[in-house]
């Protein structure tokens, strides 16, 4: 895997309602090696509810990522947050932060 910098292939297959064939397309996600903290905030979001995800199930693959790590990355990517709901998730972070430390 490390021999190449393709992270994945997007393979989408559709038809058209009166067609008799489908049409293939695929495309290849290339690394691109940007620093976290140069990701915008969406990317940055999405990283931290991810990592909290693989915090609740024990995941094996999130090595040494802890629940201040988790809230440092949200925080640092909470946005305008219209709604309040990045709001939330930030709170219910920093609450599980002394259970996380038992």
């Amino acid at each position: 895997a490390k021999a190449t910098e393709e992270i994945m292939t997007v393979k989408f297959r559709y038809k058209k309602p009166d067609g008799e064939t489908s049409k293939l397309i695929a495309h290849p996600l290339q690394d691109q090696n940007i620093a976290l903290a140069k990701t915008s905030d969406n990317f940055r979001w999405s990283a931290a509810v991810a990592a909290f995800g693989m915090i609740l199930r024990e995941s094996e693959y999130l090595k040494d990522f802890n629940v201040e790590e988790t809230a440092e990355l949200a925080q640092t990517a909470k946005g305008a947050d219209k709604e309040g709901y990045r709001s939330e998730f930030l709170h219910l972070l920093k609450a599980t932060i002394p259970m996380a430390n038992r």
